[in-house]
This record gives C-alpha cells, structure tokens and sequence, in this order.
C-alpha cells in the first residue's frame, strides 16, 4: 500500500495514510485515558468503595473519614451500609461490600479481620446526672439507676454480664436496646445511663451527655474486615489506611 507520493520534490500523504493517522491519533489518546485510569485506580481515585459498619461507627466515625476522604476523590463512587455482626459477615462474604467496621470481632473462615484501633467502654450520663461528677463509675453501682444496656445475647451484654457475675451480682437495666446509637439518643433525653463505646462519640450530634471512665477498665478493639473469597481493592486499602491514621491521631490527641 501506497502512503505516500512525491509531488514538487516533496513527499504527501495518500488518503489511506491520512486514514491510518487518524486512527492512530484515536489509539493514542485512548492509550492515554486508560493509562490516566490506571493511575487514578492505583491511586485509589476511581472505582467503588462499599463499606458496611456496625452503627456506632457508621453514625460515630466514619463520616469524618469519608468526607475528608472523598473531597480529594469526587469520581469515587461511595456505598455505605449499616448493619449487625451478621450482616456485616453476609455483605462481605457475598461481595456486596468491600469493607466491614465493627467493635465485635468476626470469626469466620472467610473473613480476614485485623485490629486497627484500641479503644473502652465508657458511662454516659445526662449532664445534670448525679454521675456526671464522679472521675471514675463502678459498673457494678450501675444497678442503682436507670441503666440502659444491652441483651445477654448481644456481646456489649455479656462483657458486662461478666463484670457483675465476677462480683457476685446480677446485671439490672430498665431499658433494653440493640444499638449504642439508640442508647445514646435515649440518655441524652434523660431516661438513664448506659455504657457505650467511646467510638460512638465522634459523632458531632451526640449533644447532652456525659461521658466517664469505669471501673474495671473494658477495652475493645475496632476491627477492619474483608472478605478472603475477593481481592481487596486499591481504593478499599488506602481507605482503611486513612481510617487508621485518623484514629492514631485522635489517641495521641
């Protein structure tokens, strides 16, 4: 084929070259669209970021990390969800979600679960509670007023089920809930105190309450989970490297 010719001692393009250029122009700028994907996956700029948390989190910490997050990612497409331990586990096993959140360690098979944050459970009162001037609260006088907790069946429940049965006593709440979140809300009406995670007060809304040291000191941790059935994505492990840096931030702080 014949690309090209030799007119007034200079050579020019046939058509067909000129047909070829174009379509290499056309290559070459779709070359480098997909190498600027690249970059922006490797980077963690573009794709989708599902996230499933455990509502205290959801509510508490996540939405500092995620606006901070997605201000420098405006093509990230963001999903997040709420649930319990269990459908936390479902999400990530079936791929719905690429991320869980929670304070309840996972045990399962197909899951990888790693500790990024070391936190406590602390008692939240009213702020005109007679508790709310006490340096430290004994959970097991936590009988004497309107607590608000969690079921046995439920693992916040159990650990201060522990607590109690250690000292010889039974656990007595006047309300149950499920979810920090609702127990948070319900004592910031005033209908008692309960034992939260102290994750759930990064939340800016939570107005009202008090929040105090216990004794005996109950950590918990605040796990990152991911599924072993799907690779994790770029954007999934800069998310939680950023999580991670904010919540050293906030302990060192």
């Amino acid at each position: 084929m014949q690309l090209f010719v030799r007119e007034h001692g200079r050579l020019v393009p046939t058509a067909e070259a000129r047909r070829i250029a174009e379509e290499a122009q056309h290559l070459f700028m779709q070359q480098k669209r997909i190498n600027s994907i690249v970059d922006e996956l490797r980077g963690g700029l573009l794709g989708r970021l599902g996230i499933v948390a455990t509502p205290s989190i959801g509510l508490g910490i996540l939405p500092h990390v995620l606006a901070e997050f997605s201000r420098h990612r405006p093509k990230l497409n963001l999903e997040l969800e709420l649930g319990s331990i269990d459908e936390i586990q479902d999400r990530l096993i079936s791929g719905r979600s690429d991320l869980g959140l929670t304070i309840t360690q996972p045990r399962h098979p197909l899951l990888d679960v790693h500790a990024i944050a070391r936190g406590r459970m602390v008692l939240v009162c009213p702020v005109d509670h007679e508790l709310a001037a006490a340096d430290r609260v004994d959970i097991t006088t936590l009988n004497r007023h309107n607590h608000i907790s969690y079921g046995g069946d439920t693992p916040l429940g159990r650990a201060i089920d522990q607590v109690f049965s250690e000292n010889g006593l039974e656990r007595r709440f006047c309300t149950q809930v499920r979810h920090t979140a609702v127990a948070l809300e319900l004592v910031a009406h005033g209908l008692g105190v309960a034992l939260v995670d102290e994750f759930a007060l990064a939340d800016p809304r939570v107005r009202g309450v008090v929040s105090k040291p216990t004794l005996p000191d109950l950590p918990i941790n605040l796990y990152a989970v991911t599924s072993n059935l799907f690779p994790v994505s770029q954007v999934a492990r800069t998310f939680q490297s950023d999580l991670e840096a904010f919540l050293a931030g906030k302990a060192d702080g």
